[in-house]
């Protein structure tokens, strides 16, 4: 019998990221917006954790994003119900906002030095601004795109 994956709920929201708030809490991680454009705070994280930090599409809503040509990466529309993995290593989280736990995001256990990203670029674009169920769940490592050098556009 096929060994059942251990799945954390965070939270279903508005997925985003905490601009403004310190770079490394604005760069590695990502928010959920709930009702009312409240911040929602996630319950019980599995902090320390290696896990793959995934999003999976409630509801499709259009992009707000303009390409980012200087780093090669463009929105695009997800499907209703796709899984997005966002990132995998370490889960920590982040007080976005002056709020404890409104943010999330995971440490690589690869080489952290090497990499930019924290969490695929292409993902987090796919993902933003539509209604997702965030979570963290143990799996298989994924592939995630991690650029050292932006992608020349020309």
């Amino acid at each position: 019998m096929p060994k059942r994956r251990k799945i954390h709920e965070l939270g279903e929201g508005v997925l985003t990221w905490p601009v403004g708030e310190a770079p490394f809490v604005s760069e590695n991680c990502v928010a959920l917006l709930g009702e009312g454009n409240q911040w929602v705070r996630f319950a019980n994280p599995p902090v320390g954790k290696v896990m793959r930090l995934t999003a999976v599409v409630r509801t499709v809503r259009g992009p707000v994003l303009k390409a980012d040509t200087e780093r090669g990466v463009a929105p695009s529309i997800p499907f209703q119900d796709e899984l997005i993995v966002l990132g995998h290593g370490i889960v920590f989280t982040g007080n976005a906002h002056g709020l404890d736990a409104t943010a999330v995001g995971v440490l690589p256990i690869e080489d952290v030095m090497s990499a930019d990203d924290w969490l695929d670029r292409f993902a987090l674009y796919r993902a933003h601004n539509h209604i997702v169920r965030l979570r963290a769940e143990e799996g298989p490592v994924p592939y995630i795109v991690r650029q050292r050098n932006p992608v020349n556009a020309a």
